[in-house]
C-alpha cells in the first residue's frame, strides 16, 4: 500500500515493535495495514462502530493479502478483549470522544496497555481528562497535515491522578524542537491573546490569561 498520510504516519512512530495493536475507528484500514507491511506489529484488530467503512477495511486488507490483522464491528473498546492486545490507537476523533472511549473501557486502567491517542479537535480536553483520571501522557509529536497541526500522544496509565494546569492543557509535553511544535504552541499563544483582548474589550480581569500567556512565551523562547 501507499506511505501513509502524515498523522497516521506519526501515530505509527510511536507504536512499540512487537506490540499487538487494536486501531479503534480504523476507517480504511490504512494504520493497521502499515503496522504489518513495515513488520512493527506481528498482529493487529482493525475495529470501527460504522459497518460501511469496516467493510472498506476488509476490502483493502484482502488487496493485500494479509491474515494477521482481524476486523470487528462495535462501539469503542467494546469489541476488544484486554488479553488480546499491548497496544491502543485511536487517531482521528475529537478528545472528549477519545475520552468517553477510554472511559467507558475499565480494563484500559492498567499498565498492561500503550496508548497512542491522536485528537484531531479539543487536545486540551483530552489531556485534562487523561490527568485527572491517573493516565501519563509521557510524549507527544506534533505533526502536520493539510496545513493543520495536529498532536499524537504517547500514554501509560500510572493510577497518579493531578489536576492539570491550562498551559499543559493546551500544549501538554510538547517541546518548540520541531517546525510542526513551534507552530502548534504558536497557535494556543494566539487563541491565548484573543482570549486576552476579547476580555479586555468586555473590560473582564485578564490576570489568568496574562499568566498563560508568559508561559507560553517562556516556552517558545526554549527554540532559541
Amino acid at each position: 500500500m501507499k506511505n501513509l498520510k502524515n498523522r497516521l504516519y506519526t501515530v505509527s512512530t510511536l507504536v512499540p515493535r512487537g506490540a499487538r495493536v487494536a486501531d479503534i475507528g480504523t476507517d480504511h484500514g490504512h494504520l493497521p495495514i502499515y503496522l504489518i507491511q513495515q513488520g512493527i506489529s506481528p498482529f493487529c484488530i482493525a475495529s470501527d462502530i460504522k459497518e460501511k467503512p469496516l467493510e472498506s477495511a476488509k476490502e483493502n486488507i484482502k488487496k493485500v493479502g494479509l491474515q494477521t490483522i482481524e476486523t470487528r464491528l462495535g462501539p469503542g473498546l467494546s469489541p476488544i478483549l484486554p488479553d488480546e492486545i499491548d497496544c491502543i490507537t485511536v487517531a482521528g476523533m475529537g478528545g472528549e470522544v477519545i475520552a468517553s472511549v477510554l472511559e467507558d473501557c475499565p480494563w484500559v486502567k492498567s499498565d498492561k496497555h500503550t496508548l497512542i491517542l491522536q485528537p484531531m479537535t479539543s487536545a486540551d480536553a483530552l489531556r485534562r481528562y487523561l490527568s485527572e483520571k491517573g493516565f501519563s501522557i509521557q510524549r507527544e509529536i506534533a505533526c502536520e497535515e493539510n496545513r493543520k497541526v495536529y498532536t499524537v500522544m504517547l500514554v501509560r496509565f500510572s493510577g497518579e491522578s493531578f489536576t492539570p494546569s491550562e498551559v499543559f492543557c493546551r500544549v501538554g509535553r510538547l517541546l518548540p524542537d520541531t517546525p510542526a511544535a513551534i507552530k502548534y504552541i504558536e497557535k494556543q499563544k494566539r487563541i491565548v491573546e484573543e482570549l486576552i483582548a476579547e476580555r479586555k474589550a468586555a473590560g473582564l480581569d485578564t490576570e489568568d490569561y496574562d499568566d498563560i500567556l508568559t508561559k507560553l512565551l517562556e516556552i517558545l523562547e526554549k527554540e532559541k
